[in-house]
């Protein structure tokens, strides 16, 4: 075999690039280039930089699938019947040796099969065991557990992305629609076993993250929420606390979360639930330097994470931060400099930027469109407010949101009134936002932009709630809990990687339409009810479910043919 290469190929009448995976074969004495994976099409510069590093690595997953006698896979249904290999494989399949797949195909094929004497006996679906199936394998999981627990846990892990529920429905949607019969207690046990493994699945997962970003994963996001119980039982874990739900009744846990810009997972950490939110930063930071081994990035967060022990924490670690100031709570002087900076009506922002007396950097940005929604907000807030005015004594009970309270003020005869000054002081604030930030050489336009990009963590908690289901919990041991999240974290991790791959290669498809297009990849298990054999009969694969397997490389058969069974 000649060397694999990776070829950039100019496309006729466009200006797009086609970047491909080839080798050199010689046939008949002469040497011919072979195209083997086709990774993706570049629109510019910066896309087709992507494109051949990502072919790199996709290239260097070849070489070492290749090691190794030549193998041909042979479809096989229900893996806890057979001889399972030692490495999870694409889909359904077991491997035995064989000359061709021309040849196995002729031997299929000659078979005859009466259509009247078959029946179907199962239908299993098998896009997402094809799929993140493989990407499992990529990301190392496959070589956290021994052997049998391993095909429990991407079993959980996978059906966690299909079709999210409690482990004990769990159970019976892998029976039922993908073929695995796993008992109750061993997916237990596989949590249990799982959970002391946390270090070195997080250490994979920034590695991968790491890998996917060409080693430049820079910059950090970081945010934290909370998963609140349907329970009001303490434990060292579950407390009562701030909920981001607004569930106060219940107990709860607070995770924390940094991503990449583009949402790709680098770590997390559960905290008991009555952790207030800008405390969860330094154990954060301090364990994933530890453990992960972080280099040089800039960290961005909310006003939540902002307080003078945190920003002295970061600076001493020798991190850039970018992060939302409070600005009402600022010293008097820089206050002064805010409100009298220049304030520019219309569409297009004022910025003012200058140094703090701790040599900080303080950017701050007015927009009117902000300014607008803070004055509606404020209006009807106050409107009801003064609707209220009268019906009774309790304050908390006639204004419930703290943040309207501070615009009442009680006159010497003990009535309630709107305080109008106070109203007005609040309005000098309109439409202003600013970031606090260590770093003297990041732009102005440059700060707000990674600031921005913070609604992609707010998009990475709602997939964890609600794509993948990470509550409701129904454990109660803390180290269920944490072996729970845990599970998710990695279901998370995969969903990410393969979105951020198909993006790259084929298209943005979102995640539902992912999870709808791989669940509608399913084939068939038919039965000769007269001569006893086993067929499985393929479905018809939608355009974005091939697009989806193209950007693994992963090719299913789509020919019915005999199985054994």
């Amino acid at each position: 075999m000649l060397p694999m290469f990776i070829r950039v190929k100019s496309t006729p009448y466009s200006q797009k690039k086609s970047v491909q995976i080839c080798e050199s074969v010689r046939e008949n004495g002469k040497v011919q280039q072979r195209v083997i994976r086709h990774v993706g099409m570049a629109t510019d510069d910066v896309h087709l930089e992507e494109l051949k590093k990502l072919a790199t690595i996709i290239k260097r997953q070849i070489i070492e699938e290749r090691e190794g006698p030549f193998l041909v896979p042979i479809e096989l249904l229900f893996p806890e019947k057979q001889q399972v290999p030692d490495e999870p494989q694409t889909s359904h399949s077991s491997i035995v040796p064989l000359a061709s797949r021309e040849t196995q195909e002729e031997l299929v094929n000659a078979i005859p099969v009466d259509l009247a004497t078959l029946k179907e006996k199962n239908r299993i679906v098998e896009g997402f065991h094809d799929t993140f199936g493989k990407l499992f394998q990529e990301l190392g999981f496959h070589q956290i557990l021994p052997k049998t627990p391993t095909k429990v846990l991407r079993d959980v892990v996978l059906a966690r992305i299909a079709s999210p529920s409690s482990k004990m429905r769990t159970q019976r949607i892998l029976a039922a629609d993908f073929g695995k019969d796993i008992p109750l207690d061993r997916i237990y046990r596989m949590m249990d076993a799982l959970l002391e493994q946390k270090d070195r699945i997080q250490q994979r997962v920034y590695h991968a993250t790491q890998e996917l970003c060409f080693g430049k994963a820079n910059i950090m996001l970081f945010d934290v929420t909370t998963l609140y119980f349907e329970s009001v039982e303490e434990d060292e874990l579950r407390d009562f606390g701030f909920s981001k739900d607004q569930q106060f009744h219940t107990t709860q846990v607070v995770l924390a979360l940094a991503t990449t810009n583009e949402g790709l997972p680098i770590g997390y950490r559960l905290f008991p639930g009555n952790t207030a939110e800008v405390s969860t930063l330094l154990p954060c930071l301090e364990e994933w330097k530890r453990l992960l081994h972080i280099g040089e990035v800039v960290f961005v967060a909310d006003r939540a994470m902002m307080c003078e022990k945190n920003l002295k924490a970061l600076e001493e670690a020798g991190v850039t931060y970018i992060i939302a100031a409070k600005l009402k709570k600022l010293p008097l002087e820089a206050r002064e400099k805010i409100l009298n900076g220049p304030h520019q009506i219309g569409d297009e922002q004022a910025v003012q930027d200058f140094l703090l007396a701790n040599g900080r950097r303080l950017v701050v940005s007015h927009s009117e469109k902000r300014a607008s929604k803070d004055r509606r907000d404020r209006e009807q807030g106050v409107e009801r407010m003064r609707k209220k005015i009268g019906q009774g004594k309790n304050i908390k009970k006639l204004v419930p949101n703290y943040g309207y309270q501070k615009f009442l003020k009680v006159e010497g005869d003990g009535k309630l009134v709107v305080d109008e000054g106070k109203i007005d002081r609040e309005a000098a604030w309109d439409g202003l936002h600013g970031v606090i930030t260590n770093s003297h050489t990041t732009t102005s336009e440059e700060l707000f932009a990674h600031y921005r990009r913070l609604w992609t963590i707010e998009e990475s908690f709602r997939i964890q709630k609600h794509n993948l289901s990470l509550r409701p919990i129904y454990h109660f041991k803390p180290e269920r809990v944490e072996a729970h999240v845990l599970l998710c974290y990695m279901a998370f991790c995969l969903m990410r990687h393969l979105e951020f791959r198909v993006k790259i290669q084929q298209e943005k498809i979102s995640m539902d339409e992912m999870r709808q297009e791989l669940w509608r990849v399913q084939a068939s298990i038919l039965q000769d009810e007269q001569t006893g054999k086993w067929y499985r009969l393929p479905a018809a694969a939608s355009y974005k479910a091939k697009k989806i397997y193209q950007a693994l490389g992963v090719k299913r058969s789509v020919r019915a043919h005999e199985v054994k069974m």
